[in-house]
């Protein structure tokens, strides 16, 4: 009797921890709002029978305040690299630890305090490129 009592605490605690995430289409569209966001790296996903360009994206969003929210795409097939890329997030408007990669490039709504951060951003990245080139030659 024990051993079924603890097998079934088992299966039901394995259970339990298996919930699936949702998804952008398990959400009201209207519900979300888009902010900026960087991505930060984007290595090959773990699973060795995914396709050689599958990537999990890691982003950060809010990039504007002190602490950056952080976000990852899972899955994401894409064939350059792209960190340090800027990218829109969809963010719920409810709930901002709930976000969505939604494309590569700017949002509309910029702040100014995001141009400037942007700003400094691509300057670091043209300086990191000039710093490759040299050593190259």
């Amino acid at each position: 009797m024990k051993k079924i009592l603890a097998i079934l605490i088992v299966i039901s605690s394995i259970l339990t921890s298996c919930k699936e995430e949702k998804k952008y289409t398990d959400y009201n569209e209207n519900d979300f709002y888009e902010v900026q966001g960087i991505v930060t790296h984007a290595p090959l996903t773990d699973d060795p029978f995914d396709l050689p360009v599958a990537k999990d994206l890691h982003f950060e969003y809010f990039i504007h305040r002190e602490k950056p929210l952080k976000g990852i795409e899972e899955n994401f097939e894409i064939l350059e690299d792209v960190k340090g890329f800027p990218v829109v997030i969809l963010v719920h408007k409810n709930d901002e630890t709930i976000n969505f990669y939604d494309r590569i490039g700017l949002s509309e709504n910029l702040s100014i305090d995001e141009k400037k951060i942007l700003e400094e951003h691509f300057q670091e990245q043209k300086d990191i490129e000039k710093e490759k080139i040299n050593k190259r030659n």
